[in-house]
């Protein structure tokens, strides 16, 4: 018998009515009217086998006939679904995507058991904190952000009618991620969830937590995370990028730091001879003239960039590893995208994109290595800002977890290795 085919949310677009995808709700939300009552209409945050994440819009007309059928966490097939282009005006989106997929009375959904098919249990778009504060600025797109929770057991509950006299909840705390400190305030029902976690579990402190679809806003000039219907939030959950922070942890590479911040001397542009006679304290970042691929390509097993690459300038010559993020800036595409279908014995023709081409690095030393931690086009050094202009920063990594609920989740590091 023929395997059937599946369609992924990667491959989506309009005039096409017929879809048919397997995937896991990660989320399910509603919205609500300027007094306080649930819309009918409700939403869906999913993630396919192909680690693609699309927001789904229920209507209210058949939202009686079709929520019955859903579960957040569950896996389902869905078919018969159009896809339609967000309007200009629509904000708090839960993904960067310009596209949703709306359901109808001709939406079927059948349940699917886990075994049946392999999709992660959710899905995120990492943002460096230190990239939150462009983000401020705009209400189209939520953000996923992962930090170190700094005193939670300091943490209250604050109980207050706000200015139109009615009763609000919030709870406030920081995060870090070493480099960046921001604050964070959960309101209302979230806020709840969150205090009554923290203090009925058994977890492994201090704590890290991962926040989806979160809100960057600003108050009193400094940066805070908030919440819409969309927010979720994961507490020491079983991902690889929990267990890089508790590892930080640990080797005392993260530690409380002050509210104010000093702010970063421009960086020099050096050449790489100079690179090569630095100490590890003095590399900050270096203009590559030239970027040659080498014959290396190691991708960790669920397809990231670990590319060893030679670069030259006027003076020397350098290996460089390019890891995942590094990777991502270099060719536009996450390793997934690129490297889906290759033939393990042949290298791929796509990562010899990059040769000749020029790009400013920031290399960090391991070992007797060079790392490249990030990357972008040539910087023009004589009028270089340390303030970022770009409104809309890319995502630093898109990574997926092993674990989820609708609202939060709890898992204690101490069970993970």
């Amino acid at each position: 018998m023929a395997t059937q085919k599946y369609d992924s949310f990667k491959d989506l677009r309009k005039g096409k009515y017929d879809w048919k995808v397997q995937a896991r709700v990660m989320n399910l939300w509603r919205g609500y009217t300027k007094k306080g009552e649930p819309f009918k209409a409700f939403n869906l945050l999913l993630l396919d086998s192909k680690r693609c994440r699309i927001h789904a819009f229920v209507p209210g007309h058949v939202a009686d006939l079709l929520e019955p059928s859903i579960e957040a966490g569950k896996i389902y097939l869905f078919k018969n679904f159009t896809v339609k282009e967000y309007k200009e005006e629509e904000k708090f989106r839960c993904i960067l995507k310009d596209i949703q997929i709306i359901f109808s009375n001709e939406t079927k959904i059948s349940s699917l058991e886990e075994n049946e098919v392999c999709i992660d249990k959710a899905g995120f778009d990492f943002y460096d904190l230190a990239d939150l504060k462009e983000l401020s600025t705009q209400i189209t797109y939520l953000t996923d952000v992962i930090g170190v929770i700094q005193d939670h057991d300091g943490l209250r509950l604050a109980r207050f009618n706000n200015r139109l006299g009615q009763p609000q909840t919030q709870i406030k705390f920081t995060i870090t991620d070493g480099k960046t400190n921001v604050n964070v305030t959960f309101w209302d029902q979230l806020a709840k969830h969150f205090d009554e976690a923290i203090r009925e579990e058994d977890f492994e402190t201090p704590l890290i937590i991962k926040i989806g679809c979160g809100r960057v806003t600003k108050w009193k000039e400094e940066v805070d995370v908030s919440n819409v219907g969309a927010t979720s939030f994961y507490i020491n959950y079983n991902h690889h990028c929990v267990s890089l922070l508790r590892t930080m942890l640990s080797e005392n590479h993260i530690q409380k730091f002050k509210k104010s911040m000093v702010k970063k001397e421009p960086p020099r542009q050096i050449t790489i001879q100079e690179i090569k006679e630095l100490g590890y304290d003095d590399i900050e970042v270096e203009k590559i003239n030239t970027c040659l691929c080498g014959p290396r390509d190691v991708p960790y097993p669920d397809k990231w960039y670990n590319l060893c690459i030679r670069a030259t300038d006027d003076t020397a010559e350098i290996d460089i590893v390019l890891e995942n993020v590094a990777g991502q800036k270099c060719y536009g595409k996450h390793a997934y995208e690129m490297l889906d279908k290759i033939d393990e014995n042949v290298f791929p023709e796509g990562l010899k994109t990059i040769e000749g081409k020029e790009y400013t690095m920031k290399l960090a030393k391991k070992g007797n290595s060079y790392v490249a931690k990030d990357v972008s086009h040539v910087i023009d050094f004589e009028n270089f800002t340390t303030e970022n202009e770009d409104a809309q920063p890319r995502p630093i990594q898109e990574s997926y977890g092993e674990g989820s609920t609708t609202t939060y989740h709890l898992e204690s590091m101490s069970e993970n290795n």
